[in-house]
């Protein structure tokens, strides 16, 4: 059989093959994945549409349409409940052939909304499984903590997203470049690039709509700024998300653009967004904020600027911010960044609250938060005790 299963990283590869393969999860023998098994990340750089090698590919990369039998999910795969996550399953679900599935971990309900997870009735809302003949597909309960979702008698409807814009037209640009250029090589590091920064999306998009609807609700209105290098992919899924109102944003993009990717990202999501999203290119140490914000987020902006630039940027954007707005702070500090005048300068702003970047959830002291996934657990914890990757959070009064 042509199965694969997706992986966070080569990291996880063995504990998520045994969540499958043990019988702990498959007592009847309904979900055991075949024995060649091929392992996928978002950021190898091995790209192939082959499943006969022993190397690790990259699930971004474009595959042939119903060349899977089954999709395994691994437990240390992200799985938040989201327009992207919908989006992306739904483009996994091209590949499968008619009568394969994707198959998946769904934590209970009290869980996954710690989580910001799938849990089985978020699956079912959102491909209405139980509407039999008119449905758009089938989720099943296979055994405890595994689902499966099949195509069902009809095709779902697309789901905006940026992952639905990378799968259908990045991609092609990527493949287009290739066939120009004959060479494998150079094209890994460009595809691996732009793939890596729409996984981030994935991540960013989530957390920062958890934050949103933990401070403002389903239908307060919001304005969001952000200064990134993302061409605008936080934004616009922010944009496009039903579960809060972002009523218009804008980004900066800080970093050296390519100009094929901005041109392409911009006409797809003209129809979604029209004037309610502006991208620019930009310095990081030269902001210019063009209109008060409910919430203004700095992801990837602080750690390439000196103190000085840093704290500039960050009084900038506290000017800019309306009152109760939210200022949100990610980046890969240095483990001594508490002990900085860049987080002094934070907590003197107003109380300092912080996320996680791996699950959509706010770090509480006495509260410990559980995973599938023994690594991923571990990491939860380190990331709790050493702040360095979170979501800083800070609400203007």
């Amino acid at each position: 059989m042509a199965d694969v299963a997706l992986h966070l990283s080569d990291e996880f590869i063995n504990e998520d093959l045994e969540y499958y393969f043990s019988g702990e999860r498959d007592k009847n023998n309904q979900i055991r994945p075949d024995v060649n098994i091929y392992s996928m990340t978002p950021t190898s750089a091995h790209l192939s549409v082959g499943l006969d090698d022993d190397k690790v590919g990259n699930f971004f990369y474009p595959t042939l349409p119903n060349l899977l039998d089954r999709v395994y999910i691994g437990i240390s795969v992200p799985l938040f409940a989201s327009n992207w996550g919908a989006s992306f399953l739904l483009e996994l679900l091209k590949n499968v052939k008619p009568g394969g599935a994707i198959i998946l971990p769904v934590y209970p309900e009290g869980q996954a909304q710690e989580k910001g997870y799938w849990s089985r009735s978020f699956l079912e809302n959102i491909f209405l499984s139980r509407q039999r003949w008119t449905g758009f597909s089938n989720v099943r309960a296979e055994n405890d903590g595994v689902m499966s979702l099949s195509v069902g008698r009809k095709w779902p409807d697309p789901i905006p997203s940026t992952v639905q814009w990378f799968y259908q037209q990045r991609a092609n640009l990527a493949l287009d470049k290739l066939l120009e250029s004959g060479n494998r090589d150079d094209l890994a590091g460009a595809f691996a690039e732009i793939a890596t920064r729409v996984w981030a999306n994935y991540t960013h998009s989530s957390v920062i709509e958890r934050i949103i609807l933990d401070s403002f609700g389903v239908k307060t209105a919001v304005r969001v700024n952000c200064i990134s290098n993302d061409y605008g992919l936080l934004v616009t899924d922010l944009l496009l998300s039903g579960y809060i109102n972002v009523e218009c944003g804008s980004t900066v993009h800080i970093t050296k653009a390519e100009e094929s990717v901005a041109k392409s990202f911009a006409s797809y999501f003209a129809p979604h967004t029209g004037d309610r999203h502006d991208v620019t290119m930009g310095e990081a140490d030269n902001i210019e904020f063009k209109n008060k914000s409910d919430v203004i987020c700095l992801v990837h902006s602080l750690s390439g600027l000196n103190q000085m630039q840093q704290e500039a940027l960050i009084d900038k954007a506290w000017d800019n911010l309306n009152a109760s707005g939210l200022l949100i702070v990610h980046d890969v500090m240095p483990a001594t960044w508490q002990k900085t005048e860049l987080h002094m300068r934070l907590e003197n702003l107003g109380k300092l609250t912080t996320y996680s970047s791996i699950v959509a959830s706010k770090i509480e002291a006495n509260v410990e938060i559980s995973h599938y996934s023994t690594i991923q657990e571990s990491k939860l914890a380190d990331e709790k005790n050493q702040q360095t990757t979170v979501f800083k959070v800070i609400q203007k009064s």
